[in-house]
Order: structure tokens, then sequence, then C-alpha cells
């Protein structure tokens, strides 16, 4: 970390990241910053391979990434990490899963299971794990929402593919609610609560039927006229995580190209 960086209150040497979904995607993206900007990261999913190599990547380039397998809709996977990890500082929820079929006839049952990942493992970590932030006086929390957390999906970009995601629609307008409110419940205490809503980031390994045949609206949809890629998150979390960011709480950061001003 430079000098520079310290000066601007970016430095997060010291400081200890936990990513939920870290392995891959996006939260790969943000682990990997977090780490470039001094942190010591821990990312945790149900996925060994992706999550190993993660760290593997991140130790061979001098950052210290560790992983542990986790199923954050599982009370006791939850309770296990934080046994494991309790010295967070910064909490990052990124962990989730959309589902695109006709609202009409989703089941209550996965409407539950996308709810459950989505909007309450963010509330149940968050319960865990910003008490001891709070008596260290100091702690982030940064709930990764989408721009689905605040306006709703064009149905004529997405064509056949569809944009019908009831449940991930709701659990994301939902989790910007939270962030709102544990901002307000922690306004004094050194812990500051955000949401971080970034826009369309084509993910080949998650979609990769349909990514490649959306790029070309995404694209034309945006104002600057290109989808988010590997670099476009880093520097908003290493914001949200810093010391820094100490003034900025209860918002909804969009990282989006422009998308959701026209």
């Amino acid at each position: 970390m430079n000098q520079a960086s310290k000066k601007n209150g970016l430095d997060l040497s010291g400081k200890h990241a936990l990513v939920t979904g870290g392995g891959t995607g996006l939260g790969r993206q943000m682990a990997e910053a977090l780490a470039e900007a001094g942190a010591r990261v821990t990312v945790c999913g149900r996925r060994e391979a992706p999550l190993k190599a993660t760290a593997d990547a991140a130790v061979a380039a001098g950052r210290d990434i560790r992983w542990a397998v986790t199923d954050v809709t599982s009370p006791s996977d939850r309770r296990n990490l934080f046994e494991s990890v309790k010295d967070v500082d910064i909490l990052v929820n990124n962990a989730a899963l959309g589902e695109r079929k006709d609202w009409l006839t989703v089941t209550i049952e996965e409407w539950r299971a996308i709810m459950h990942l989505n909007l309450e493992a963010p509330f149940a970590l968050s319960q865990l794990f910003v008490p001891p932030m709070v008596a260290k006086k100091w702690g982030r929390v940064i709930n990764i929402a989408s721009i689905y957390g605040l306006i709703v999906g064009d149905p004529a970009l997405y064509g056949d593919w569809g944009v019908d995601l009831p449940s991930y629609v709701a659990s994301k307008h939902g989790l910007i609610g939270l962030t709102k409110h544990l901002a307000v419940m922690l306004g004094k205490t050194g812990v500051t609560v955000n949401a971080l809503c970034p826009g369309m980031f084509p993910n080949t390994e998650q979609n990769a039927a349909n990514a490649a045949g959306l790029v070309a609206g995404v694209e034309a949809r945006t104002p600057v006229k290109r989808a988010g890629n590997d670099t476009d998150l880093r520097a908003a979390i290493v914001y949200l995580a810093s010391p820094g960011s100490s003034f900025y709480t209860g918002q909804s950061m969009v990282v989006d190209g422009g998308w959701t001003i026209w």
C-alpha cells in the first residue's frame, strides 16, 4: 500500500475481511481488491474448488486470502464460520442466486430458498459478526445488492431469456432496506453499513449459454457503451471497506456505467 493510499484513508492493512460467495465472479473480484489494499481476506462458499483456486492465486501474488467451505443458509455453518474467523472487521454479504421463472408458477418453497440466501443470510451473518465490530468501535458491512434492488428489469432487453425474477428482485430491494435500517441502528458505533449495486456484469461462468448473446444489448443500453469488467468494482469495494468511508453509511453505491440514469 503506497503512502498516497494511507493518506486518503484507503489502507486496509491490519483489517480482516470476510467475503461470502468469494470464490467466483464478482465475489472473487472484490476479495482480490480487498487483499490488494492490504486486508487479510477469508472467502467462503459451498464449493471448495473455486475457493481454493482464488486463495492459491492470491498467495502466489503475495496476497493473503484464505478460504472456508460454508453454506451461509445453514445456521450451524454460520456459527462454525463465526467461531473460526470471528475477528472480522469487514463483512461483505455477496453470496446470492436468482431464478428466472414465470412469477405465477413460483412456489413458496422456491421463493423462500432465494430469500433465505439473498436476504436472511446477510441478516443472520450481521447478527453474528457486527457485535464484535461494535465492541471495537470500528467495522464495515457491505451488502452486495444490484441495480435490480433499485429498479426492475426491462423485458425488451432480455428477449427469450426473460427477466421474470420475482424473488431475486424482491430480495435485493429488501437487502437495501435492511442496509438502511442497520445503518440507523449502528450510526453511533463506528460501524457503517452500505449496499453496493452492480449493473450489468455478464457472468459467463454462471450463464454461459446466455451471457454472450446479452452483451450487445447490455452495451447498447449502457451510456458508457460497455458491460462491467473484472476491474470495475475494485475501487468501490475498497472505498466502502476503508477507514476513509466513515462518513458514508446507509447508502446504495451504484456502479453500472450509467445504466440507471435513463
